[in-house]
């Protein structure tokens, strides 16, 4: 009997164990995969967190079941659980904390308080990527930064005043996709025609801080490509006022050792104005094969078809008595664009334990035709190149290197009387650009609590024009060519650097060198000839910053101080309504102050109701140091195009499955001419938008309304610095902001 019952008590015992279900997995952050501790994991109201690799055990009751991961820090998730395997969860941060935000700014990942550059992300990116059809108010939050939005198709992007003195687009910035530039032979980039639903983290680097970038004295921005881990469908429709409408469809999936990810986009609108039009069509894909676990291949094509008219800016009456209007030039002609751009690329990653090599080959593509009031100008762009970024890693130190060249072959026309009988060749030039970029960097990490670097890049920069002259009594026949070369000796970038954790502060310092090439307006002389003797921008950058959390972590901040002295200041002289000549015109100094503030202000014990607020504000001194031009001394004077100051306030509330956003956003006035004699008003935004999460099975439904400048406030959304007025008018500074309007989204993923 005794055997009997100790036989019956074994079996009970191994029935009960074998019939409990453990599912244990690893929690990871979604941009480069690093575990995440202290994620909260609920099951059947049960409470469980992630340990500090990441890692959680659950025992559940039977499968299938659906486990729920929330924290403050990240957006959460709802994972349905098949089968008993090793779960890989991937969240995405918020950007709540500011510390805790890691990124790859210098190549080797890290969190942000661990840097010794100022670098910030856009936040709250996958709410952004519902609400938003453009990248324009994720970019004005950043402190430090301003985007000039003119329209659609129109836009400038400055960072600490560098790239304020381009007309219609943003130069001296550099900008890479998943470490493929983007950039043209002459540093002028259009990153908001991509669309910001393909990124996952969007990284900016202020000034020249990194040197494995190319050592820009605009610094860079860093497109990170949206990986999910995770198979999904989904399908977003946005629609506005001015009959603004976006639908976009991603498809991603994973079988075995390849992925994938297909993306099309098209985007419309009537606009606020007149001769206002856009569509834009956008098709990406993904092609990714890993070979073994050390070593993966990825193909990246991007293809965007614009169509858009252009109403121009107008002058000060007709920006306050009639601000929807068109520049009657532009309407009269109905001034438009149309371009194609694509992006291909190759890229091999090798990864091992101590060792790791980045390298890319890619080609871009641009054919662009725009009618204008004076002309008619056709570009044709193609251009190709190759990165190549090696890292070796020993105990708390590693070694990058590495070069990034790049060829463009650059055609441009102006025409008379297009497509008619009396058509004339006006200009017709080509133009080869060579780059070549060569890198260094060093990092060393002493006693856990100093993070040393030190950085070197070489720029070679080799420009080559030809100029076609045609008869005037034969607009066909060619009377000459004329051939000319621009290359300025190697310019040598320096970067030394320092980050210092005290308790749960971090203290940073940076020197460092930077420059930017002259673009296409700025190397012409008076007769729309290269001036052999324009020499680049170069500076020295100075910065001093700290980065830390208070109240056990509920407050964090990023509070630096910076300046930059920049001689050989490039400037683009406006002669008449399309032609520049450029200068070398003296030097500038660009001191400022950017602050950055995060709280919680409250949060419920479940974590399903939370307030935070967050705070950015930037005020500079940039003004000339030494600026003659054409006789007229302007030294002294504030530097035109850049805001005095700027100031944003974020109230972001979460109610369970309502989140919403109050924005608050006040522009400081902004010089628009070198003498100062004028400047933009100031101006204040108040935007609002709220969000509701359904989950129908296995369907994600987010839902998100909003308004924009509730208000109702007349302001310049974009600047053109130095407008002169011909045939007796007024000059035409101002872009029209956009006036009281509304939106409507809705995403559903699969």
């Amino acid at each position: 009997m005794k055997k009997l019952f100790f036989t019956k008590v074994l079996l009970i015992v191994c029935f009960s164990s074998f019939s409990q279900i453990f599912v244990e997995g690893v929690v990871k952050e979604n941009i480069y995969y690093s575990p995440i501790k202290g994620i909260e994991i609920i099951y059947n109201n049960e409470t469980t967190f992630s340990d500090i690799e990441g890692k959680f055990i659950i025992q559940i009751e039977s499968l299938p079941t659906k486990l729920f991961f929330n924290s403050p820090l990240f957006f959460e998730k709802y994972i349905e659980i098949k089968d008993e395997k090793k779960l890989e969860i991937i969240l995405t941060n918020k950007g709540s904390v500011l510390e805790e935000i890691i990124v790859k700014s210098e190549i080797n990942k890290k969190k942000i308080k661990n840097t010794a550059s100022s670098i910030s992300i856009i936040k709250d990116i996958e709410t952004r990527k519902i609400s938003d059809i453009s990248i324009e108010s994720g970019l004005n939050e950043i402190p430090g930064i301003y985007m000039h939005t003119g329209s659609l198709n129109t836009n400038r992007i400055t960072i600490r005043g560098m790239g304020s003195r381009s007309p219609y687009s943003t130069n001296k910035i550099k900008s890479y996709i998943n470490n493929i530039p983007l950039s043209n032979g002459v540093g002028e980039t259009t990153i908001e025609d991509l669309g910001i639903n393909l990124f996952n983290q969007i990284e900016i680097i202020k000034g020249p801080n990194s040197s494995i970038y190319g050592a820009g004295l605009g610094g860079g921005i860093l497109l990170n490509l949206e990986k999910s881990k995770e198979h999904s469908l989904s399908y977003s429709s946005f629609f506005g006022s001015y009959n603004t409408t976006k639908n976009e469809i991603n498809l991603y999936k994973k079988i075995n050792k390849v992925d994938f990810q297909i993306n099309f986009q098209n985007l419309s609108s009537d606009g606020y104005r007149d001769n206002n039009n856009y569509i834009r069509n956008n098709a990406f894909g993904y092609l990714g094969y890993s070979l073994n676990d050390k070593i993966k291949l990825d193909f990246i094509y991007n293809f965007i078809n614009l169509d858009s008219e252009i109403p121009s800016s107008l002058n000060i009456d007709d920006f306050n008595l009639n601000p929807s209007k068109a520049a009657e030039n532009w309407k009269n002609v109905n001034g438009n664009e149309n371009y194609k751009k694509n992006l291909s690329a190759i890229s091999f990653d090798f990864n091992s334990s101590n060792y790791n090599l980045i390298a890319n080959i890619f080609y871009n593509g641009y054919r662009s035709d725009e009618k204008r009031p004076f002309n008619f100008l056709k570009e044709t762009s193609n251009g190709f190149g190759s990165r190549v970024v090696n890292t070796i890693t020993k105990v708390n130190q590693k070694f990058n290197f590495g070069f990034e060249f790049f060829r463009e072959n650059y055609l441009w026309k102006t025409f008379d009387n297009y497509g008619t009988d009396s058509e004339k060749i006006l200009n017709d030039q080509n133009e080869q650009r060579n780059n070549l970029l060569v890198f260094s960097k060093y990092e060393i990490q002493i006693k856990n609590t100093i993070n040393m670097t030190f950085g070197l890049s070489s720029n070679n920069i080799n420009y080559r024009w030809e100029t076609i002259e045609y008869n005037d009594l034969d607009p066909q026949s060619l009377k000459s060519k004329d051939s000319k070369k621009y290359k300025y000796q190697n310019i040598i970038s320096p970067k030394i650097s320092l980050n210092k954790t005290i308790s749960n502060q971090n203290l940073f310092f940076t020197i460092s060198h930077g420059y930017s090439p002259p673009n296409i307006d700025e190397t012409l002389d008076d007769k729309g000839l290269v001036n052999q003797n324009i020499k680049p921008e170069s500076g020295w950058n100075y910065e001093l910053g700290i980065r830390g959390n208070l109240v056990n972590g509920k407050v964090s901040y990023d509070i630096n101080m910076y300046l930059m002295k920049i001689k050989n200041l490039l400037v683009a002289q406006r002669t008449s309504e399309d032609t520049y000549v450029g200068v070398n015109a003296g030097k500038t100094s660009h001191p400022g102050i950017e602050l950055s503030i995060n709280s919680f202000i409250w949060n419920s014990l479940d974590n399903k109701k939370n307030i935070t607020s967050e705070v950015f504000f930037s005020k500079n001194w940039h003004k000339f140091i030494e600026f003659v031009n054409e006789g007229n001394v302007y030294s002294n004077n504030y530097l035109t195009g850049v805001p005095l100051h700027t100031l944003n306030k974020n109230i972001i509330f979460k109610i369970n499955k309502f989140k919403g956003t109050i924005n608050y956003q006040k522009t400081g006035k902004i010089p628009i001419n070198d003498s100062n004699s004028e400047y933009s008003e100031p101006y204040m935004l108040w935007n609002f938008k709220v969000a509701k999460l359904f989950k129908i099975n296995k369907i994600n439904l987010n839902i998100i309304t909003g308004v924009k400048n509730l208000f109702d406030e007349k302001y310049a959304s974009m600047i053109l610095i130095n407008a002169k007025g011909f045939g007796g008018k007024k000059p035409r500074y101002y872009y029209p902001g956009l006036p009281r309007n509304y939106f409507i989204s809705l995403n559903i993923k699969v």
